[in-house]
């Protein structure tokens, strides 16, 4: 089984005022004024993601980031205008992460098929739910994080449908309960405050229904 390796997030545009600083900052630098900033972009989506899945959306503010990651706010300006192209260079980043995680399964046809979807099935459990949900939010209000959402949801479902066909399922039955797996990955995502959390076990016996094969 082939799956179409994941598209690469775009990264999220610099404004004028963020390219205009980091310009500016780094003629001063290279004239003997005051030192670029270390941290690296990557560095602060990192870092932002880590105190997203530790304390929540409510700790995404410019201050708590710069504290947490121990620089001025002038370093936050290096690279971003405002929270809001941090919080969309976050959601490529877990995008194109959990992207490259499922094709990478898929990729292995050395396991059986039996075993690919159950591995699919524990990361649900593995997965940052917080995360997650908290990026499908974002989608709601950014085309560019909601282009990146879709993409995925049809790579999983892709990869779903091609392991059932392997089963043995017809096209159509195949479909149908790809669908459903999706979906159903979907609200643990965002019932998992609410809900209690299923264990791999009970992941797995889920599973075990979808994948049972059709009576005659």
């Amino acid at each position: 089984m082939t799956a179409e390796p994941p598209r690469a997030a775009a990264t999220p545009r610099r404004s004028r005022k963020a390219e205009t600083q980091q310009r500016d900052s780094a003629t001063t630098a290279r004239a003997g004024g005051r030192r670029a900033p270390r941290l690296s972009y990557e560095d602060w989506v990192d870092g932002a993601l880590a105190l997203l899945a530790r304390e929540g959306p409510a700790a995404l503010r410019i201050p708590r980031l710069c504290a947490e990651l121990g620089v001025t706010k002038g370093s936050f300006y290096w690279h971003f205008d405002d929270i809001g192209r941090l919080e969309e260079a976050m959601a490529d980043h877990w995008i194109t992460t959990q992207g490259r995680v499922i094709a990478d399964l898929a990729a292995v046809d050395s396991i059986p098929v039996e075993q690919r979807i159950e591995a699919m099935g524990a990361l649900l459990v593995e997965r940052n739910w917080l995360v997650e949900a908290t990026v499908r939010e974002w989608s709601r209000t950014r085309p560019q994080v909601a282009d990146g959402v879709r993409e995925l949801d049809r790579q999983i479902f892709q990869v779903i449908q091609s392991a059932l066909a392997e089963l043995g399922f017809d096209p159509e039955a195949a479909r149908l309960r790809a669908g459903a797996m999706v979906y159903l990955g979907i609200g643990f995502i965002h019932g998992h405050d609410s809900l209690p959390t299923p264990t791999p076990e009970q992941i797995n016996t889920v599973l075990a229904l979808l994948t049972a094969p059709e009576r005659s």
